[in-house]
């Protein structure tokens, strides 16, 4: 490793510490130009890079070539945010109910064995970094981007299923990596938009949200991605967020917690960044902290301008060669550990038992699925004669952190597939309908499937108002806080996503053909 250290030019080592985002399912001339010319470490995938799996493979190995033949003839880093549940990026592979549902479960095997199966899936299409499994500790019911991708709100429960991810997906020679430290749980605001600030004392920080990247550490997690969210009781100088703060990535996480693998930024566009010191100088800044791989997932023109700001900042002094070459020691070695810098092997998406995972997820679904309340309600007697209007609502995106695809309500498919007595209405956003709707007249059971109606509260408004002449029963198909703005509905079921399992799980216990053994991950007041 240091002989391959001393042979690299500077622009090829800073090049190494970025990964970068791009456009489309193919290499265009961008990509091309970053991992020729500028040498970058890794790239990161979005919705927008994959098409299925097959295509996926491809471009992968296209990519591995691409670098181990130009630049600085080392394999990239290949990374996706496939957490399952609301964030998942890839078409074609398995979606697997996320955290929260993880949580409701409560099932270390269960989290193993989603880990397992989704370091398989991405390993065969030739992603080698997973930034998942999400470790906040969601004790906010309000936070806007977090939410069900937390496993609860309880430290040890998010701790123990964490671990256990981590371990499942890095025994398929997937890097890991624990997200977002030190902790983005118990925040009100989105760092895509703005910056966050965690107040709690140092002794609170331990305690809940500190706690399970201890575990992931002792359990051995490859990397740990870094938060844009200022903690005052950790970093001094006013409004530094965690990713360019040195208190909190070199003393707090490299000494005080003993982390020995790779620090990584979340995205250096998010507002949280842009708004205080700008990508590029956060750049600079965040090398200085202690990161080791700098992301940029959008701009090619920051991207360029970030890798040649860093180029600068060694030049002039700012930042020692030395501390380029720690950060670079730290990738070669989990480079070498996780992808192998001898011998490239093809991605190959005919290898992955998708039928074999897809049981997985069902399983988890099944024993996630949870019900909040019931007053005589389930289980459904005699359903196949009974009439059941279904009420659901566009799906669109919550938050930045997930895809801008068209999200897929399967609740009634799966539903009409098995009755024959069944009516859907889709709601557009500030739509309403009348409590005498000629589609629900008669109907013996109305099902409600609320999207995120703590925010739009206009879901619970409607179930509320057909409650007063109809059973009305409502499954929260993303958000299980929903119930508190719930009082007159007489059931009320959660998945705690969007997955195919979980809905297809909700129609199976409506049925009475399972029962319901989810178990809340987090407190409804």
């Amino acid at each position: 490793m240091n002989s391959k250290i001393a042979e690299m030019s500077l622009e090829e080592k800073v090049g190494q510490l970025f990964q970068i985002g791009f456009s489309g399912p193919q290499v265009d001339s961008k990509i091309k130009d970053m991992i020729e010319n500028y040498h970058i470490g890794g790239v990161i995938y979005f919705s927008r890079n994959i098409e299925n799996p097959a295509q996926t493979a491809e471009l992968s190995n296209q990519l591995q070539e691409l670098a181990v033949n130009s630049g600085a003839k080392l394999p990239l880093f290949i990374s996706a945010d496939q957490e399952g549940g609301t964030v998942t990026r890839l078409k074609g592979a398995t979606h697997f109910p996320g955290n929260m549902a993880l949580g409701a479960a409560n099932n270390k095997e269960f989290a193993y064995l989603a880990g397992e199966a989704v370091g398989d899936e991405l390993k065969n299409l030739g992603i080698n970094v997973n930034l998942a499994p999400d470790l906040d500790v969601n004790n906010n019911p309000d936070n806007p981007v977090i939410g069900v991708r937390s496993f609860g709100e309880d430290p040890k429960l998010v701790a123990e299923l964490g671990t256990s991810y981590i371990k499942g997906l890095q025994s398929k020679g997937v890097i890991a990596t624990a997200k977002h430290f030190p902790g983005h749980g118990d925040t009100a605001v989105d760092s895509h938009l703005d910056l966050p600030v965690i107040r709690h004392s140092r002794s609170r920080l331990e305690e809940v949200e500190l706690y399970p990247f201890k575990k992931a550490i002792e359990a051995g997690v490859d990397s740990i991605m870094t938060a844009h969210i200022y903690f005052p009781t950790i970093e001094k100088e006013k409004g530094i967020p965690a990713t360019l703060s040195k208190a909190v990535l070199t003393d707090l996480l490299r000494e005080e917690l003993n982390f020995k693998g790779l620090i990584i930024t979340d995205c250096m566009e998010m507002n949280a960044i842009v708004n205080t010191f700008g990508t590029v100088e956060g750049a600079v800044k965040t090398i200085e902290a202690g990161s080791d791989t700098v992301l940029v997932s959008h701009s090619y023109q920051k991207q360029k301008k970030a890798i040649n700001a860093v180029i600068k900042a060694v030049k002039n002094g700012r930042i020692s060669e030395e501390r380029i070459n720690q950060s670079l020691k730290r990738i070669l070695s989990l480079k070498g550990k996780r992808i192998s810098l001898a011998e490239l092997k093809e991605a190959d998406e005919n290898k992955i038992n998708f039928a074999a995972h897809q049981k997985i997820a069902r399983e988890i679904a099944e024993n996630a699925v949870t019900v909040v309340k019931n007053e005589g309600v389930l289980p459904l007697k005699n359903i196949e004669s009974k009439k059941i209007s279904v009420i659901d609502f566009e799906m669109g995106r919550v938050s930045l952190a997930e895809d801008d695809d068209k999200k897929r309500n399967l609740f009634f498919k799966y539903l009409q597939e098995e009755l024959n007595k069944v009516e859907n209405i889709t709601l557009q956003e500030g739509q309403t309908i009348t409590v005498n709707n000629n589609k629900i007249i008669d109907s013996d059971l109305v099902i409600v499937c609320t999207y995120n109606a703590a925010v739009n509260r206009d879901q619970a408004r409607i179930a509320e108002k057909l409650a007063a002449k109809y059973d009305v029963l409502v499954l929260a198909l993303r958000n299980p806080y929903d119930y508190k703005y719930l009082n007159q509905t007489q059931a009320f079921i959660t998945t705690y996503d969007y997955s195919p399992a979980s809905q297809k799980a909700a129609v199976d216990l409506i049925k009475g053909e399972i029962s319901a053994r989810g178990k809340l991950p987090i407190s409804i007041k």
